[in-house]
């Protein structure tokens, strides 16, 4: 693509951005992206017919990096051999979940504007399901390695509520980084997001401050 193309389209969703940042999403009209963006009418209207074509623009590529990420960092918790203990765990977290906070970090402006009150709670509900279903994935390979998935077919909202707890202990901690930039350091929310995958909230309310 013309890199001129792309760098029109990158204000564009740019001045989205700082659009969702003063006001809720519902109430944005195109004129409020246009002049954020400080790009002319014309330009705007020639790759765009409204803010929802320029919203799923760019929630479909950082969506589309999120996926990669994910891939990347769940890719060697499947090579494990055997059902993973907390140690395992604790390993597999200290190695295996750089690239999904790369991607927080890179991506941090655009992903607290779309995650806030004012943005689009459906793009947060992405990541999430997306992550849920890697997890279900993995945890019935933990299964299979013992002739055992016949257990989690007996309940299988059972297993999809696990796997949502699981990913909401993964992205939790990032979601809530995002939020408290300023109070939380990238290495903290590392730990945090191990405290809340290996202990219940009961052990980490109890034990864990």
């Amino acid at each position: 693509m013309d890199i001129r193309i792309v760098n029109t389209k990158n204000r564009i969703q740019s001045g989205l951005i700082v659009a969702i940042n003063s006001m809720p999403l519902y109430k944005i009209k195109d004129k409020d992206i246009i002049q954020k963006a400080q790009v002319s009418s014309s330009s705007y209207y020639k790759y765009y017919s409204d803010k929802s074509e320029v919203l799923r623009d760019l929630e479909n590529s950082l969506f589309s990096e999120f996926r990669i990420a994910l891939s990347m960092d769940s890719k060697n918790w499947g090579t494990v051999n055997h059902a993973p203990s907390k140690k395992d765990i604790s390993r597999l977290i200290d190695s295996n979940i750089n690239e999904l906070i790369n991607y927080f970090n890179k991506h941090k402006d655009m992903l607290q504007s779309l995650i806030s009150e004012n943005g689009d709670p459906g793009f947060k509900n992405q990541i999430v399901g997306v992550t849920t279903n890697t997890v279900k994935k993995l945890i019935v390979y933990y299964f299979h390695l013992y002739n055992q998935e016949y257990i989690l077919k007996k309940d299988k909202l059972k297993l999809t509520l696990l796997a949502r707890r699981y990913a909401l202990s993964f992205l939790g901690p990032l979601f809530a980084w995002l939020e408290y930039t300023d109070e939380m350091t990238l290495k903290e929310t590392k730990k945090l997001m191990k405290q809340m995958i290996l202990n219940s909230p009961y052990d980490i309310s109890t034990h864990g401050f």
